[in-house]
């Protein structure tokens, strides 16, 4: 479907689920293989015993020891890339979310045009396969059709700018609202780059043994997909050929994935001048105007080298080589949404080439995805009212409070930074806003029609939130909204409005659990928590301030002291050898692996102090509480991913390996070898000297 670019979600640190942290080293039994049967007051609420691998030496490979049981019996379902804890919680949610979905479908007293019919509407055009297979491509053939009417320049940069809110057609320039970065309360525009239908630059230019099969892969769908639209065989494939060499000149331009840590590299403020002095055949004046904004007057351009290539990218390439590429834009955002052989060919690259999945999610779930995509607030609603009850709420509030406070403490005792750049981040800390559950008022959606196909009825959708976010422009931003739905397993930090979120599909155990034991819920979403606290004050996020600007409050030398501890972050991680020959990216997962490490070192300290007020319960199935911590933060990253989703990972994710997350924070906090005995020539051991501690 027309692809929305939401250029700021580059600032928000999803933490993909959990995080922790330390503080006085609690000194314990250390745990080799078995350890002791099940005490008397073990809880019935403890996910431990049955997920980890007693036989496991922890000082050894401390992953296997604390998840060893769960990966035994855990197989990778043919419909996923990979399989995970916070999966299970997913799909969890999403039995809850097609039950209500299926009490919504027998309703027969559902008011026609409302949120909830909209939902009961789409959610059946996505489960009709009769109609999607006898329409063929009939939903788009407009799209094509104007596709098809160019025959200049003058009319491709017409069809560019006309098309933007009526069509599949996601065009040249990526322009959409967002917070702006030097004053975070008022909305603005920004313009970033193409649409490529590889992941990123590197897939392009960066030549290894992996990329160029995917690149294969890649053309020979295209070519398939063409055909759906009257190619023959050979004209099909020498189209996609065209087209993969016309993005790869799109992309030679663009950022690095890498760049996208360091907000000066996107953060371009531009006047409108300079956009039609750079590419003088659009006109920028009518686009805006199509747009609703007229006035404009600047723009931020993240993609500064691109801005200044395109005129000359697209004066020098054939239009018919651009028209292809305009119909396979179409093709590929819309295959998912017609026919289902399509649909298949299309996943046959995403799903299984790019992340080695072996068939299609159930269609109910697709459809269910859909929903989720188009009117995701409304089910939303429904799901928090059935399923969150309001003391779930003030549970967890109450536990930010205690994280913040931990917080607190640590940057109060930070040895590296001076006070006057503490109390900015004191500060910051302070004006700090928490989201839980679900947001206290909720989008509805007026404007979304159902239309006489699948696609046209996501086309809608997606128009009527790209229009609702654009008549925002130039108005002050509402730090109500939130950018997750309340069904979703995840969490995130948003710099611009200095929020951590946290929706209610993620308050659950095994990541937190009201009857289970401190260590548990610390280890859990108390780590998950405190992740999000520290994105406030990784490389990127400490980049704004309290107001969520961006502003350096940082003193000259703290600055350094920062930038050297990162610089050593990212050593330690790109160390690791995840597959034979590929390593972690220190530098793109920079962000959230400081995060993964403060947000550790934050839950640890608020679970002692919490023991220390409440008391210590004492051994539990004969762990002790910083034991069943590290254990429990370490199950919060259980996962199996396939090797290709791990290769694409590695390659386009900020976020390193879940089983790099699950032990290496914990390796860089004594707290850690002191509870399970790690020494000199153990596995596990990082010397003294080695372990970095930022926040």
């Amino acid at each position: 479907m027309l692809r929305i670019l939401r250029l700021i979600a580059v600032l928000l640190c999803a933490a993909v689920l959990s995080v922790p942290g330390t503080l006085a080293a609690q000194v314990a039994t250390p745990v080799a293989s078995p350890v002791a049967t099940p005490v008397a007051g073990a809880l019935s609420h403890d996910p431990l015993p049955g997920n980890m691998d007693r036989s496991a030496d922890p000082r050894e490979d401390f992953y296997r020891y604390a998840v060893g049981g769960w990966l035994d019996r855990t197989t990778i379902p043919p419909d996923k890339a990979g399989y995970s804890i916070s999966q299970e919680i997913d799909d969890r949610t999403t039995k809850e979310l097609l039950g209500l979905l299926d009490r919504l479908v027998k309703s027969d007293n559902l008011p026609e045009g409302s949120d909830e019919w909209k939902a009961v509407q789409l959610f059946s055009q996505g489960l009709d396969y009769n109609t999607r297979n006898a329409q063929g491509i009939a939903p788009i053939a407009g799209d094509l059709a104007q596709i098809d009417a160019v025959s200049n320049l003058g009319e491709l940069y017409q069809l560019l700018r006309d098309a933007v809110l009526t069509t599949n057609i996601s065009g040249l320039y990526g322009v959409s609202p967002s917070p702006d970065l030097e004053n975070s309360s008022i909305y603005t525009l920004w313009y970033g780059g193409p649409w490529l239908g590889l992941p990123n630059r590197d897939y392009y230019w960066k030549d290894d043994a992996a990329n160029e099969p995917i690149r294969e892969a890649y053309r020979a769908t295209g070519a398939k997909l063409l055909q759906f639209a009257g190619y023959d065989e050979a004209s099909a494939k020498d189209a996609a050929q065209r087209v993969y060499d016309f993005e790869k000149r799109l992309a030679e331009p663009l950022l690095s994935p890498e760049a996208y840590n360091d907000p000066s590299n996107y953060y371009h403020p531009r006047p409108v001048s300079d956009l039609i002095a750079a590419n003088p055949d659009f006109d920028w004046p009518a686009f805006l105007t199509i747009l609703g904004v007229p006035d404009q007057k600047t723009i931020v351009v993240t993609q500064e080298a691109y801005l200044d290539a395109i005129d000359g990218i697209v004066e020098s390439t054939d239009l018919e080589t651009i028209k292809d590429y305009l119909r396979l834009q179409v093709l590929w955002n819309t295959a998912s949404a017609l026919s289902k052989e399509m649909d298949d060919t299309a996943f046959s690259f995403y799903g299984t080439v790019l992340n080695g999945i072996e068939q299609q999610r159930p269609d109910d779930e697709q459809a269910l995805g859909a929903v989720n995509s188009a009117l995701g607030f409304a089910l939303g609603k429904l799901y928090v009212d059935e399923y969150f009850p309001p003391e779930a709420k003030a549970q967890i509030e109450e536990l930010v409070g205690r994280l913040q406070t931990a917080t607190r403490h640590r940057i109060e005792n930070l040895d590296w930074m001076t006070p006057e750049t503490k109390a900015a981040a004191l500060a910051k800390l302070d004006t700090m806003r928490v989201k839980v559950g679900y947001p206290d008022k909720w989008q509805t959606y007026e404007k979304v029609t159902i239309g006489d196909s699948y696609v046209q009825s996501l086309l809608s959708a997606n128009i009527a939130e790209y229009k609702r976010n654009l008549a925002r422009v130039g108005k002050p931003v509402d730090r109500d909204e939130w950018d997750m739905l309340p069904q979703t397993v995840n969490a995130y930090y948003s710099p611009t409005n200095n929020e951590i979120v946290f929706p209610a599909a993620i308050l659950q155990p095994p990541f937190f659990d009201y009857a289970a034991d401190p260590a548990v819920n610390y280890g859990g979403i108390g780590a998950t928590i405190g992740h999000e606290i520290t994105h406030a004050f990784d490389q990127s996020g400490s980049r704004f301030d309290a107001e969520g600007n961006l502003r350096n409050w940082w003193t000259p030398e703290d600055t350094k002291r920062f930038e050297a501890l990162t610089e050593e972050v990212a050593r330690q991680y790109s160390a690791i050898e995840v597959l034979p020959g590929l390593h972690v990216n220190g530098e793109l997962t920079i962000g959230e692996n400081i995060a993964d490490m403060g947000g550790l070192q934050i839950a640890y300290d608020a679970l002692q102090a919490e023991l220390a007020n409440s008391g210590n319960p004492g051994p539990i199935d004969g762990l002790t509480q910083d034991q069943r911590f590290f254990i429990a933060y370490a199950l919060s990253w259980a996962d199996k991913p396939r090797e290709a989703s791990l290769r694409t990972q590695l390659q386009t994710d900020e976020h390193a390996p879940a089983e790099v997350r699950a032990v290496e924070p914990s390796r860089n906090m004594d707290a850690f070898f002191k509870a399970f005995g790690i020494e000199p020539g153990d596995a596990e051991y990082l010397p003294p000297a080695d372990r970095i501690v930022i926040w």
